[in-house]
């Protein structure tokens, strides 16, 4: 994960007021509190003081409930549990979207790898758009999000995101949405993360390997390997170049032992022996042929290991 500046979450999560329901709890007071004109003095007192009894009642109900924890002022305050916690503070980016494409929750590893700003909520698909190479990724995901299915995918994006023009650094991020229910309503749970570091980490290793392999190809001795069957896996290009063999042209298994062993090489090799767990060298004198029938007079240090 690169490093990202402290930001904030986005959680629109909390159950939204409702406006029409206010309205209508301000039009019965005020509709209780005006009918109470058309009764005479003797009546709209007993009225008063029910109506008045009635909140009393409701207040002394409310304050009760907010003693033992039942009610609530803030339902953010009670959801602030340890599993919040550990999602806002996540090292990968966290995504909850509704059915209607609505962003109800984004933590703050989304919002830094987004480069939004608190107050922004940024779909995955607005975020990753106007790049062609993951275009098509996308979509996938997104269809997968519609049809509550699970899917991953790892994009590669120039510049990354957040990055300003168009020559910055490229980035790896890997995207998995998932369904989710809340409250009997589907959603679809998003996932980024920033995988460039294990990226350059594995190419970094290829490229040492592919040092090591030139290495032994273009060594001064020849190096062959093969399977306990006489199926060669691996030959360098100078053992293939004594042998006039097209290095180019050669597959792991195309060749066994006998091909390139004259006499009774190639069964003195395979009788090799030893315990199980040790490696066993040993030299040996023998000739090499080639295609076309020729030997070549080869000194071979043969090393074989026995599985346990």
């Amino acid at each position: 994960m690169r490093d990202m500046p402290p930001t904030e979450t986005i959680d629109r999560s909390d159950r939204q007021g409702s406006i029409a329901l206010v309205v209508l709890l301000t039009v019965l007071l005020v509709g209780a509190a005006v009918s109470s004109y058309w009764l005479d003095d003797e009546r709209r007192s007993v009225y008063m003081v029910w109506f008045l009894a009635l909140l009393a009642a409701i207040g002394l109900v409310a304050m009760l409930m907010y003693a033992v924890g039942i009610l609530q002022f803030s339902t953010r305050a009670m959801r602030n549990d340890l599993t919040k916690r550990i999602v806002d503070t996540a090292g990968e980016g966290v995504v909850a979207v509704d059915k209607d494409g609505k962003v109800i929750y984004a933590n703050a590893a989304y919002v830094g790898l987004a480069g939004m700003d608190a107050g922004e909520a940024r779909l995955v698909e607005r975020a990753f758009s106007g790049a062609p190479e993951v275009t098509e990724a996308v979509y996938r995901l997104a269809k997968a999000a519609r049809e509550g299915r699970t899917l991953v995918e790892e994009v590669r994006m120039s510049p990354a995101l957040g990055a300003a023009g168009e020559g910055g650094e490229a980035a790896w991020y890997k995207i998995r949405v998932r369904p989710l229910e809340r409250d009997g309503k589907p959603l679809a749970l998003w996932t980024v993360s920033d995988r460039t570091r294990e990226r350059e980490k594995q190419e970094n290793v290829y490229q040492e390997l592919q040092h090591a392999i030139d290495y032994l190809d273009h060594a001064p001795a020849g190096f062959l390997s093969a399977a306990p069957d006489g199926k060669i896996a691996y030959i360098n290009a100078t053992l293939a170049g004594w042998l006039d063999l097209d290095i180019a042209q050669f597959s792991p298994g195309g060749l066994t032992l006998p091909d390139i062993v004259s006499g009774d090489g190639a069964a003195l090799l395979a009788g090799a022996a030893g315990t199980p767990g040790t490696v066993t060298t040993e030299t040996i004198d023998l000739d090499l042929k080639r295609p076309n029938g020729r030997t070549l007079p080869a000194r071979l240090h043969h090393s074989v290991a026995f599985a346990a």
